[in-house]
């Protein structure tokens, strides 16, 4: 550090850590007769306006508990967990010590410990790029602090630091670059913490604390965290989503920024450190906490807001006109205390199913998913160049290094799916607290399988939910409210069928039940997605994005430039496969039932014809709507979940060596023995009783559409019952 000047204490420039404080400036505030006249800056290195103190805030100087500081210096000398017992944030993170336990608790610290590669070789491979990355970089850098005297020229302190420590960014995370919203959140790191150190904070941001592909230039993480956010706002603060839904205001359009720079130059300074002292040890909860707190607190100005020119203005302004730190935090805590992290990312799970489904329907299912698995991928010291992986090919050992890397995160994240459908289970349903979830990995539980299929099918009864209350007026009626669970006695009437409920049996209108499934397993509230809105979510937004990175895992690319490459073509092309031997008796059989209604509870369909008859009847339904392959995946895992086969149709699936072969790399999943690990995984789903709509991602009209001549049809089924007798014991 050039010069020896040093800020005095409450001062302009003392809370910077000290290789920041400009030695140009505070050498003219070392001169008295240059004093008067020259610019004032605050503690934190923000010019302060004539009009007041740009930073805010209550005003108070920098203050710290001496006896406070030496708790937490004892806790990290002591601890080495991540654990901060009775020292919480509610008491404030002492200024000093900020660097030291930001570093600890977002984990940048062990990452700085554990790394292959140096802050120097790092910022010596970033300073070779010449790319468009550095020349945007370059512009940037006197626009991300204008106002803060370590950024307002080429030569002051912190712009060659900043230049250094994004470049090494950029280079580190080729997939994900430069976002200006990564210079604005280390440039405020910048100021309180060494470069080195600021460039492993952002390692853990990127990696750790924030969801994929916040800065990559799809910004699909920061989207999709803007529509959790719309949805949490429908939940905590209903007024303020109608004003939104009134008058048409996309909240996005201001929020997005908040997310995407983590509020740096967005909330008062002040409040910035305290906010991300949150953000630094809960992770990005806190995003969603300190927003809808800060909503809150101007939810009435906002309602009593005339028009919508008002309510947007509103929004811009709110972060700058908040800076009571403890209010604001204070608000979101007692709002959003019951938030918790599963919530958030089954919301997120869900919504990032959705916009990628919007954008391949915008570019005919072209979607780059490359940056969307959470391990963020850190560019190696020494990239083999193009021409010595022609001549060379890769490391055998680095392949099948990452191959069981990658390989274990698919297992993981599949893994985390099925304990988060089976916590849903334990908490609604009473009768599945008891349920043992560690997987059977020995060999007879294979040929078991098939046993529990068969016998399930043939001893099963035939089961039906009611779709609408229906009162009994007559001894031979059956009354029944809306999602009771029927068992059905007869079918022989295509509109009255005989059931039986608490031990009365009767007839009832068909058309005010609906079939729970082909093989009537044991019936649950929890895993019926007319009953339960979260099951959907649970297994549209979390299990099938886990399955379709297993199903996408080696999945060879078309030979043909463009071609479309998506394992349900895969799984179209198996499934046919696996009952081609048997295809006429098949079909036939299933014309027969249907055409002259034959008992349909006869026939005990094999896991091969069940998977072929899904897989069929999802394209039906599907492709009138001309739905992309996603949704049509997504569909079919419901379906597999309903009847409790996912692990057998993977057994099949994996089975059709002659399909897979076709489809898959040799080092893939579905290739290799691992398979089998990923069905004991499966197996655990089999235990809980799903009620999934296979069409709940088909346009809503063909539903209306359906459901309208509901009660239209019961008066001429009236007619007909009075008019014939009916034998009940029959």
């Amino acid at each position: 550090m050039s010069g020896s000047y040093t800020p005095a204490p409450g001062g302009p420039f003392s809370a910077l850590t000290p290789s920041m404080w400009p030695q140009d400036i505070l050498a003219r505030y070392h001169q008295k007769d240059s004093s008067e006249g020259a610019e004032r800056y605050d503690e934190f290195g923000f010019k302060i306006e004539k009009r007041g103190n740009r930073s805010g805030g209550d005003g108070s100087p920098h203050s710290e508990d001496p006896q406070q500081r030496l708790r937490w210096q004892a806790h990290l000398e002591f601890t080495h967990n991540h654990a901060v017992g009775d020292l919480t944030w509610d008491v404030i993170a002492p200024d000093l010590m900020r660097p030291q336990l930001w570093m600890r608790f977002s984990g940048a610290l062990q990452k700085k410990r554990t790394s292959e590669i140096s802050y120097k070789e790092i910022v010596k491979n970033g300073s070779n790029e010449d790319s468009s990355t550095s020349k945007q970089i370059e512009k940037d850098l006197l626009r991300t602090m204008p106002s803060n005297a370590c950024f307002t020229a080429l030569g002051s302190v912190g712009v060659p630091r900043l230049r250094r420590v994004l470049r090494g960014l950029a280079w580190l995370y080729p997939d994900v670059g430069y976002c200006q919203g990564t210079g604005m959140v280390v440039s405020c790191l910048l100021l309180f913490l060494e470069e080195e150190d600021v460039l492993w904070m952002m390692c853990a941001l990127i990696e750790d604390l924030l969801p994929p592909s916040y800065f990559s230039s799809t910004l699909l993480g920061v989207q999709t965290d803007q529509r959790v956010l719309r949805q949490l706002i429908v939940q905590y603060l209903p007024a303020l989503d109608r004003l939104l839904q009134e008058h048409d205001i996309e909240l996005s359009l201001i929020t997005l920024h908040w997310f995407l720079t983590s509020f740096a130059s967005v909330v008062d300074i002040r409040l910035l450190l305290r906010i991300w002292d949150l953000l630094f040890y809960q992770g990005s909860l806190v995003l969603f906490q300190v927003t809808l707190g800060m909503l809150k607190i101007k939810e009435e100005e906002l309602v009593a807001s005339e028009n919508s020119a008002s309510i947007f203005n509103t929004l811009s302004d709110l972060p700058s006109q908040l800076r009571d730190g403890p209010a604001v935090l204070g608000e979101a805590m007692r709002l959003t205390g019951s938030l918790a992290q599963a919530t958030l990312d089954a919301h997120r799970h869900k919504h990032l199913a959705y916009i990628l489904n919007e954008q391949a329907q915008l570019s005919n299912g072209a979607v780059n998913t490359a940056n969307l698995n959470k391990a963020v991928r850190r560019q190696s010291l020494r990239r083999k160049s193009t021409l010595s992986s022609l001549l060379w090919g890769e490391d055998e050992a680095d392949a099948l290094k990452a191959k069981n890397i990658k390989q274990t995160e698919l297992v993981a994240a599949l893994r985390e799916a099925i304990s988060s459908s089976a916590d849903h289970f334990h908490c609604l349903d009473p009768h599945q607290t008891n349920t043992d979830l560690t997987p059977d990995y020995s060999m007879e539980s294979h040929q078991r399988d098939h046993e529990n299929f068969l016998v399930v099918s043939r001893n099963r009864r035939r089961r039906a939910k009611a779709l609408l209350d229906f009162e009994r007026h007559d001894d031979d009626e059956l009354g029944f409210r809306k999602n009771d669970i029927i068992t059905i006695m007869s079918q022989k009437d295509e509109h009255c069928w005989v059931g039986e409920l608490n031990g009365l049996r009767g007839w009832f209108p068909a058309k005010f039940v609906e079939i729970l499934d082909e093989r009537s397993k044991e019936y649950s509230l929890a895993g019926d997605d007319a009953v339960t809105a979260a099951v959907t979510d649970l297994a549209r937004g979390t299990l099938c994005p886990a399955l379709k990175n297993i199903f996408q895992h080696g999945l060879k690319k078309p030979s043909i430039l463009g071609g479309p490459c998506h394992p349900w073509l895969f799984i179209e092309e198996a499934a046919s496969r696996e009952v081609e031997r048997d295809f006429n008796s098949v079909y036939s059989r299933l014309v027969l039932c249907k055409t002259y209604r034959l008992d349909e509870d006869g026939k005990v369909l094999t896991p091969e014809e069940l998977l072929y008859r899904a897989v069929q009847s999802v394209n039906m339904s599907h492709d009138v709507a001309h739905t992309q392959m996603d949704v049509k995946f997504r569909s079919l895992i419901c379906v597999g979940l309903n009847e409790q086969v996912l692990h057998l149709w993977l057994e099949v699936l994996c089975s059709s060596m002659a399909a897979v072969e076709k489809w898959y790399q040799p080092w893939s999943f579905l290739r290799s023995p691992g398979w089998v690990q990923i069905k004991c995984e499966l197996r655990v789903l089999s235990k809980f009783a799903f009620s999934l709509s296979q069409d709940c991602e088909l346009p809503d009209k063909k539903q209306e559409k359906e459901q309208r001549p509901l009660k239209e049809g019961v008066q001429d089924m009236l007619v007909k019952h009075h008019l014939f007798s009916w034998d009940i014991d029959g």
